[in-house]
């Protein structure tokens, strides 16, 4: 598509810029834009107000010496224009205000130069401004300042800020006198009479939808109708202040998007910036873009928001921008960068070196505090180290800077002794950093999670009267309005009081000390932690530390064994400003502070600490704590006493003739014995959270079908595995693990899968859940056969167990077993789907249930599991490792399903076919471990929002990633980590028609797979798969491998084909590989002449249709996964009832015109193959060239695909594919199945200068499900032709 130059009117009092997708009117010299014109919308902007309250930025600023966080506000206007850039690609243009003497007191003291710039072909703008304090200058505070843009009430009304923080919003007008009652503080107003019912008793207040800046990265409005977005988008955090969990106002009523660059909003005075006279000071702010979409009002207007995500990734992957002109703003290459390993050592909690997993690491400017959540003048650089620890942060601006570190776990934060200074294209490694957290003794107890924030502990129930709907059943249940009241509320009599080894912090520890309102006034509170030692050394010293996540106004002091000491054993003294808690936050400013407590005050038995917010006066004035541990003397051994707060039940064993039974005094489980099969899991007062309606071998057992070899398909033999031998492996009081086995012998032939299969269960003291693990073996002699799948299987409690969750936002109440029955629902086609039409529950009336609905990629199948809402119970298979998974990371597996079931997948053909089987030859040897999984269980008191269950499982999954491999399983075919090996390297792309350059490979997914005869990875099935991402620069790290010999793959994001290095990778125990660097040169033999979609193995950026309104699954309306409705290949008749799809390049945009998959058209009751054609014109050809087609698949089904040019009945065509696939993803309701890739070569005698045509014939029907999808479509021209 070619699109209009950028052009730029100069009118006496405004410029125009416009660059044919939208215009901008900006009023001049001020540089207050004023109008934005886009889609068919006069103005974006509010323009019932005056100009200068539509798009502006401002400032607050005050005189030094001056206290608090407001001041003078200034509203910025410039006083000179200048046109900086004016070409067909780009416009950039210019608003200073220059500061003068005569100015003092009027503004403040700075030159402020703000910049608009246009690209050609870009739907948005973009905004800068560089600030600038000369040395001799009088000083100043600078507390906030910001661009605002006003939209227009009358189109935008919903507002997005994140995937779970999104809503309608109430009209400006709302907040008016007569419609609201202004609240305490009066930015939360209670929407008494608002223009639209639906609003009626909500709170409303901007703090509500506040964000950390790390997850700051995109907000906006929709307007529904017609249906067009318009976003703030901020893609680097360099030029905001506070770091990575600085707070900061994003959208909220007006409507208004707001870009934030300084404020002390969650942090208080002790955030402004402060100049003083002697001070020069230069920051460039931005570039932040403004981004406008739009689609057609007969589509989803939610996609706006998925869109305005992938844009802002676009934008991030972009930075820095190339385009910005002003000298003040580096490009890439007078940039540095900095890489490095973050361990950490704290010899109280293991004497090794650990590496630091997700920490946030970066560069902040130096400051007097040595602190990078309090640096407000200078620029910051972050990042997160991997799982191993390392980190690489780039594109740094030169300068001097500290280095920090917070590490999730540990309190405290890491802080390098020395100054890190980046010069333009320096690549500093800084290799090994070892943090060592604050910690002199060991731990006696402890409450909270260290994670600088106040998230885990509990937080109540709104008032009814002062409710957020958003916030109803939502994971961040603390931006409710008013939640301080509720303590006394909770706590009428007497304060907190919390008793280690009893309590349970989620539960007992309110998420906030604050005051006590007794009458009309606002007391201190005190709160009392009880607990129990068997030894003191009185002569000894014992350490309390108090990590604080924020604090108001408090002052906190310590007390042991005396509530009336004075003084106190500790204060904190005046602290905080930070009102985090009357601005709906979890944290504010992070604080650590160490109350020293004399052994001599402590007694043995029982004692008792006072924790006591002194101040009162106020609601918001208290603390939140982020995390409370008390060590003992250095060298003590009383850790043994109090390793945490809770002292767990050994685990025990009972054998009996038919079962054995499980123990750990959190859960119970009993298993068949010697068959294996778990027939009772006893836990939170239910008696059996399997379905003890079945026969026993139904509830808990592995299966797998097989066939014997030469069998074409994916079915076979079904067979529930049963174990003939019981034997106890392991019995102690931290662990149990038994084992189930089953030996083959050739008078099992034909009755039994030729295998030696050995099915074992673990059990750990003080763990909420039990592990099972498999080990297969084939000796060589032995028949050969075709393993087409395997997995275990749970059936929970349909009484039990209704909502099922598989995703974030895949998660629904489900249907009942039942309604599956004969004369309850209608069989469709294929017969795993099913019409509700007489349910148990009305509510499900009319809707299609369908376990393939539920699939999922194995990269996002680490948990899904079923809760049951009363007692409030989760049931979670974990997947804490891919490795014993067939396929990789794209291949698409069962989860959980009616039934109500749990599935954990090892071997499967689903989505694959036929392809994917492991075949085994008589004389060939093979051992495969499958697992060890997790199934974990949770729950919570009935008071407590059982949502919460799904995002404890989501933690207790990261928990299990982070402790594979495993330490406790007995077998031997179970490799430590000591016993694997690593793998590194960077994977580069180059295509010379794409970059000159080698460019980073920027999450790819890069992995090993056992050698087999197809050289791909999606079909390998026998052996072990280990994968990984790259980072944004394409460096990668695979810890954990094991020994063996692999081939090395990669699929790159945007690029067509595999990487496959050419040799084997041999892993040995302990080894440390590094590959260096890796360069994928992708399939490309000429310039692109044209392309259709995105290489990404998907058809998802393909127009996917509503479902026919008798055959819909609620769950996915309005929904991303749009594709999994059923029956969706029925629509492609009734949109091409009479001709086929024809797509025109440069006219047809294939979101909309190219349906999802080349299905077969409906005749009356047969299914034919379809032709679509592509036109597109060429306006020379080079009659003696070869031309390529490239034609990317995401999944065929008994399909073939022929290609003709300029001829549809051309015999025999220019390519055919022959007959490919048995992947069924049409049928499954998936978006891939298998990728394939073909080439097309089109002679060019074949094509005309002007109008071609290429027709795409899948020739073969007779059925719905026959056809394919495609993932891209390029046509290169001849090698070195300048046609593109």
């Amino acid at each position: 598509m070619s699109f209009q130059a950028v052009q730029l009117t100069v009118q006496d009092h405004y410029v125009v810029i416009d660059n044919g997708i939208l215009a901008i009117t900006i009023s001049k010299p001020d540089g207050i834009i004023t109008k934005i014109k886009f889609n068919g919308i006069e103005n974006l902007l509010e323009d019932t107000n005056e100009e200068e309250h539509r798009g502006y930025w401002d400032l607050n600023w005050s005189d030094p010496g001056t206290p608090g966080t407001t001041g003078y506000y200034d509203r910025i206007k410039g006083t000179d224009f200048q046109v900086v850039v004016q070409d067909d690609e780009m416009v950039e243009v210019s608003f200073t205000r220059t500061w003068n003497p005569s100015s003092k007191g009027k503004f403040v003291p700075l030159n402020i130069d703000r910049r608009v710039i246009m690209l050609q072909g870009l739907s948005g703008f973009y905004s800068y401004g560089i600030y600038e304090k000369l040395k001799e200058w009088p000083g100043f505070n600078l507390p906030q300042t910001r661009i605002v843009f006003n939209l227009n009430k009358k189109w935008f009304q919903y507002m997005a800020v994140a995937d779970n923080r999104q809503r309608k919003m109430p009209l400006p007008d709302d907040r008016l006198p007569g419609r609201c009652q202004v609240l305490e503080p009066p930015e939360a107003v209670l929407l008494t009479n608002p223009i639209e019912e639906e609003f009626k008793g909500e709170v409303d207040d901007k703090y509500q939808y506040s964000c950390e800046d790390r997850d700051l990265q995109v907000h906006g409005w929709i307007c529904t109708d017609p249906p067009t977005g318009m976003w703030q988008i901020t893609p680097c955090d360099e030029f905001r202040t506070g770091g990575p969990f600085k707070q900061n106002l994003t959208s909220h009523v007006g409507p208004y998007n707001l870009a934030m660059f300084i404020s002390a909003h969650y942090a208080g005075e002790d955030m402004v910036a402060k100049f003083a006279q002697g001070e020069a000071w230069k920051r460039v702010f931005g570039p932040v873009f403004t981004y406008v979409n739009c689609v057609p009002k007969e589509d989803d207007w939610h996609w706006l928001w998925d869109d305005a995500k992938e844009q802002a990734l676009i934008e991030t992957d972009c930075w820095p921008y190339t385009f910005p002109a002003s000298e003040d703003y580096p490009t890439s290459d007078q940039r540095g960068n900095l890489s490095g390993r973050l361990l950490v050592h704290d010899r109280y909690f293991d004497d090794d070196y650990i590496p630091a997993n997700g920490a946030y690491i970066g560069l902040a400017s130096p400051n007097e505090s040595k602190s990078w959540q309090l640096e407000g003048k200078g620029y910051q650089f972050w990042t997160t180290t991997d799982e191993d620890g390392y980190f690489f942060i780039n594109d740094i601006r030169a300068g001097d800077y500290n280095l920090y570190a917070s590490v999730p776990g540990f309190i405290g934060d890491y802080v390098c002794d020395d100054n890190v200074s980046i010069t333009p294209g320096c690549d500093i490694d800084m290799e090994e950093l070892v943090y060592e957290p604050p910690s002199d003794g060991p731990t006696l107890w402890e409450i909270g999670v260290p994670d600088r924030t106040a998230r885990e502990f509990y937080i109540p129930d709104p008032n009814p009267k002062y409710v957020n709907k958003l916030f109803i059943n939502h994971p961040d249940r603390f931006r409710q309005y008013g939640l301080w009241e509720r303590y006394a509320e909770l706590y009428p009599n007497e304060d907190l009081v919390y008793t280690i080894g009893e309590s349970d912090y989620e539960k007992d520890w309110f998420f906030a000390q604050v005051t006590r309102k007794k009458g009309n006034t606002y007391q201190g509170t005190t709160w009392k932690i009880k607990f129990n030692l068997e030894q003191v050394d009185q002569h000894g010293v014992y350490k309390l530390r108090l990590a604080l996540a924020t604090a108001n106004m408090a002052e906190l002091q310590v007390r042991v064994n005396d509530p009336k000491a004075e003084p106190p054993v500790f204060t904190t003294g005046l602290i905080g400003k930070d009102n985090a808690i009357a601005r709906h936050g979890i944290h504010g400013l992070y604080r650590l502070y160490i109350a020293d407590i004399q052994g001599n005050k402590l007694v043995q038995g029982d004692n008792t600490i006072y924790l006591t917010q002194a101040n009162g006066g106020s609601p918001f004035v208290g603390i939140m704590y982020d995390y409370i541990r008390l060590e003992g003397p250095p060298d003590s051994d009383q850790s043994t006493k109090f390793i945490s707060a809770m002292s767990f039940k050994a685990v025990q064993l009972t054998v009996q003739d038919h079962y054995i039974v499980i123990d750990n005094g959190i859960l119970k489980i009993t298993i068949s014995k010697p068959d294996g099969i778990i027939t009772k899991i006893k836990y939170n007062g239910i008696e059996n959270l399997l379905e003890d309606t079945v026969v026993e071998e139904h509830r808990g057992y592995w299966d797998l079908n097989w066939s014997d070899l030469g069998t074409p398909g994916t079915r076979g033999y079904g067979e529930r595995i049963k174990g003939t031998d019981f034997q106890v492996v392991v019995e102690k009081d931290e662990m149990v693990e038994v084992s189930f086995t089953r030996t083959w012998n050739p008078s099992s032939k034909a009755k039994f899968v030729p295998l030696s299969i050995d099915r074992r269960v673990i059990m750990l003291q003080g763990s909420s859940g039990f592990y099972c693990y498999g080990i297969y073996e084939k000796l060589k002699g032995w028949p050969g056969f075709n393993l087409p799948q395997t997995r275990i299987v749970f059936k929970l409690n349909k009484k039990w167990f209704q909502y099922m969750a598989v995703a974030d936002n895949r998660q629904r109440k489900m249907p009942l077993p039942d309604d599956r029955s004969p004369g309850r629902c209608q069989i469709l086609e294929p017969p795993e789907a099913v019409l509700l039409t007489n349910p148990i529950e009305e509510e499900y009336k009319g809707e299609v249930d369908d376990k393939y609905q539920y699939s999922c990629e194995d990269r996002d199948l680490q948990v899904h599991g079923w809760i049951c809402t009363d007692p409030p119970t989760g049931v979670w298979q974990i997947t804490p490792s891919d490795e014993f998974r067939t396929g990789g990371p794209f291949k698409i597996n069962l989860a959980s399903h009616v039934g109500p079931y749990n599935l954990a997948m090892f071997i499967s053909a689903h989505y694959a076919g036929e392809d994917m089987v492991a075949k085994f030859a008589q004389d060939e040897a093979w051992k495969r471990v499958f697992g060890p999984v997790f199934t974990y269980v949770n729950c919570g008191s009935k008071e407590d929002d059982w949502h919460w269950l799904w995002d404890d499982a989501k933690e207790q999954a990261a928990i299990e990633a982070d402790s594979w491999p495993y330490t406790f399983p007995a077998s031997e075919d179970y490799p430590t980590s000591e016993q694997r090996g690593s793998l590194s390297g960077r994977l580069l792309v180059h295509d010379r028609y794409f970059d000159d350059d080698h460019i980073p490979a920027n999450g790819a997914y890069i992995g090993l797979a056992s050698p087999n005869e197809s050289k791909s990875w999606q079909l390998e099935s026998k052996g072990y798969q280990f994968w990984t991402t790259t980072d944004e620069d394409g460096y990668f790290f695979i810890d954990n491998i094991r020994a063996g010999d692999y081939n090395l793959y990669a699929s790159v994001p945007g690029f067509i084909g595999d990487y496959v290095y050419d040799n084997n990778v041999s892993v040995t125990p302990g080894c440390d590989i590094d590959m260096g660097e890796l360069v994928y040169k992708p399939p490309s033999d000429g310039p692109t002449l044209w392309e259709i979609g995105v290489p990404d193995r998907t058809a998802r950026e393909f127009y996917i249709p509503d479902p026919n309104p008798k055959y819909v699954n609620k769950l996915y309306l309005n929904h991303p996964d749009r594709f999994r409705q059923y029956g969706l290949w029925e629509r492609y008749t009734e949109l091409y009832p009479d001709e086929n799809l024809v797509y025109t390049i440069g006219e047809s945009d294939y979101e909309k015109d190219w349906f999802f998959a080349q299905v077969t058209r409906k005749n009356g009751n047969t299914y034919q193959g379809t032709t679509w054609k592509i036109k597109f014109n060429l306006e020379e050809v080079d009659q003696h060239g070869v031309y390529k087609l490239r034609l990317a698949l995401a999944t065929a089904n008994l399909a073939e695909l022929q290609v003709r040019v300029n001829d549809p009945k051309a015999k025999p065509p220019v390519f055919t594919t022959g007959l490919i696939g048995k992947e069924n993803a049409i049928a499954r309701h998936g978006i891939h199945g298998l990728y394939r890739l073909y080439t097309a070569d089109i002679q060019g005698n074949k094509l005309v200068q002007g109008d071609n045509i290429i027709y795409l014939t899948q020739a073969n029907g007779g059925s719905p499900f026959i056809g394919i999808m495609y993932d891209y479509i390029r046509l290169e021209g001849p090698p070195d032709s300048d046609q593109s």
